[in-house]
């Protein structure tokens, strides 16, 4: 049988691919995670040093302002957007959650050119490979097309994919069972 498969040896999932193309795609986004309880995606980005919490809330309002007008020139109510901050060894780990069901692939684009805008290059981001405007644009298209079939789908796996030593990862987070 050929395909991509995961470590278990089940058939990588739409959902999965999903998750491993935005990871290669935007070399910002340090990790993805799908919640299908909330029915939301989960984008997590690294910044090299502390962030004030009045820098927190001015981030805050940027994102949610921006994303509040790409929505309205989309034609789209906005969705759930929520936006956590945690430190950890003098990094800032902002997590930006999504509805999937009005989460758009011009929204995600937006939001990891904010985030570049905002932080530069204090923001960690894996290193890019050269890519052709073609080639951004064809990625940006396939991750559109995946976004819309999770739409349509029922999803029953926790997701999470991270990049480590090059590599995109994808795992299912089983819940623990009392």
């Amino acid at each position: 049988m050929k395909g991509v498969f995961s470590k278990e040896g089940e058939a990588f999932t739409n959902s999965m691919n999903l998750i491993a193309s935005l990871l290669v795609r935007y070399p910002s986004i340090a990790t993805v995670s799908l919640e299908p309880e909330q029915k939301s995606l989960g984008f997590t980005f690294v910044v090299a040093r502390p962030l004030t919490h009045p820098e927190f809330r001015h981030f805050v309002a940027t994102v949610k302002k921006n994303l509040g007008v790409l929505a309205d020139l989309l034609g789209q109510p906005p969705g759930l957007v929520e936006v956590k901050l945690s430190h950890h060894e003098g990094m800032s780990f902002l997590e930006v959650t999504r509805d999937i069901a009005t989460l758009t692939p011009e929204e995600i684009s937006l939001l990891t050119v904010l985030l570049e805008q905002e932080f530069g290059g204090a923001l960690i981001r894996e290193q890019e490979e050269f890519l052709e405007e073609e080639d951004k644009a064809f990625q940006e298209e396939m991750i559109g097309r995946m976004l819309e079939d999770l739409k349509d789908s029922r999803q029953e796996r926790k997701l999470i994919g991270f990049r480590e030593d090059g590599r995109v990862m994808v795992f299912n987070r089983a819940t623990v069972q009392k």
